[in-house]
């Protein structure tokens, strides 16, 4: 019975590292990925269905976001609920060209669904 209960405590430690050395089940992927994009770098589309085009820089090829009704448009700092495609848009042409104005856009790689978009002035845009 010693015997035993020996081998069980010398092989206890190896049976501990096996456990923690196999590979993991479970896969990860990703749910949601996030561009961060000056006002010049994207399109935002004026209907609320439609294509949002992304230009990483100026010689890369536009990629296509799709944007849907359950899209959700805030402006930053985010505030709830959120503030609707017209008013985000509004906010967009209303800071022109101002240095320091970022978009994010944030999407679902797997269908190029567009989940939310958050429009970032510094010091915020008063729509006209």
């Amino acid at each position: 019975m010693k015997a035993l209960a020996k081998r069980l405590v010398l092989s206890l430690p190896v049976l501990m590292l096996l456990g923690v050395s196999l590979p993991a089940s479970a896969t990860l992927r990703t749910i949601e990925e996030a561009y961060e994009l000056t006002r010049s770098q994207v399109q935002l589309p004026a209907s609320s269905t439609g294509g949002l085009t992304v230009r990483l820089c100026p010689t890369c090829s536009p990629v296509v976001l799709r944007v849907t009704e359950a899209t959700q448009w805030f402006s930053a700092p985010r505030e709830q609920p959120p503030a609707g495609q017209a008013a985000v848009l509004a906010a967009f042409a209303a800071a022109g060209n101002r240095p320091g104005v970022f978009v994010y856009v944030y999407y679902e790689p797997q269908t190029l669904r567009v989940n939310r978009i958050v429009l970032d002035v510094p010091g915020g845009v008063v729509p006209q």
